[in-house]
């Protein structure tokens, strides 16, 4: 009986998983090619570009990422990665307080996150800017 039970459920987690990882995957822009979903078999996975901007004197001026130290970009890179697996449950907050900690000189720090998606309607190509501004009286604690 426990034999049958154990497949049962099974069965049953196998065929509703695929509708939950859709879910997530619609709900929160998580990469259709993780959580182990038949997602990937509908959607191409593309890349998440991140860039970071500061402002001075009025304007936004594009970071240079080779001039960040090492632990930094490390950081920022396993953002890209975190962000493209798990979508916008993965906020840059962290990422935002070690650039500025990098930055001393920067009043503030700007992510930008563009991620590429296939629409389904038209079935082109088209990106998506989230913006995420963070000035250091925000996350100073």
């Amino acid at each position: 009986m426990v034999k049958r039970n154990v497949a049962v459920s099974l069965l049953l987690f196998a065929l509703l998983w695929p509708f939950a990882q859709r879910t997530l995957v619609a709900r929160f822009g998580m990469d259709p090619w993780k959580l182990a979903g038949f997602a990937m078999y509908a959607a191409p996975s593309l890349p998440v570009l991140v860039a970071v901007f500061v402002p001075l004197d009025g304007r936004l001026v594009l970071v240079d990422e080779a001039t960040l130290p090492d632990p930094v970009r490390a950081r920022l890179d396993r953002f890209r990665v975190e962000r493209l697996a798990l979508g916008r449950l993965r906020e840059p907050e962290d990422v935002a307080r070690a650039l500025l900690a990098a930055r001393p000189d920067a009043s503030g720090i700007m992510i930008v996150v563009q991620r590429t998606d296939l629409d389904r309607r038209s079935a082109r190509m088209v990106s998506a800017d989230e913006v995420f501004s963070y000035d250091r009286s925000m996350l100073s604690d």
